[in-house]
């Protein structure tokens, strides 16, 4: 059991400076490991009646390569993938649909015809992702625009 006191570190007081900026993960190719995968309703912000569901996958490097760029020894990428539903509110099988899930499926080995799926089969599967970087707040960040097998 940890000793560790929130209210206790709450109060101490510090003298050094945080970083305002981070390094995002270098643009390009890099090994990640899935850590996290989340459903997230969203609606647009514009017009409040349009919305629905997507999948976030949270990708974690420990790359030596990213760890030297960064100046982290732990870095994270987000990869989201907008879910196509159904009118009765389920994940859409037809044509076309749901591509980039099912690449992101096929990516782990979970695309198999009759094989049982859920979107916490994610975790732990190992991928390469395609990093670029986007502004946002006036500072670049990491996207993974893709993701394929290792």
């Amino acid at each position: 059991m940890s000793v560790f006191d929130p209210k206790t570190f709450g109060q101490m007081t510090f003298t050094e400076t945080n970083s305002t900026v981070t390094t995002p993960i270098p643009a390009g190719d890099w090994n990640f490991a899935i850590t996290k995968a989340e459903i997230v309703a969203w609606r647009k912000k514009d017009d409040p009646t349009v919305g629905g569901l997507k999948c976030v996958l949270m990708l974690e490097t420990e790359d030596s390569d990213v760890v030297e760029a960064t100046g982290r020894p732990k870095n994270v990428c987000r990869y989201e993938m907008m879910l196509d539903l159904t009118p009765e509110g389920g994940l859409d099988f037809g044509k076309g649909m749901n591509a980039r899930l099912g690449k992101a499926r096929e990516a782990c080995g979970l695309n198999n015809k009759g094989q049982p799926f859920a979107f916490d089969m994610f975790i732990g599967h190992s991928v390469k992702g395609q990093v670029s970087h986007i502004e946002y707040e006036g500072n670049l960040q990491a996207n993974c625009k893709g993701i394929t097998k290792p």
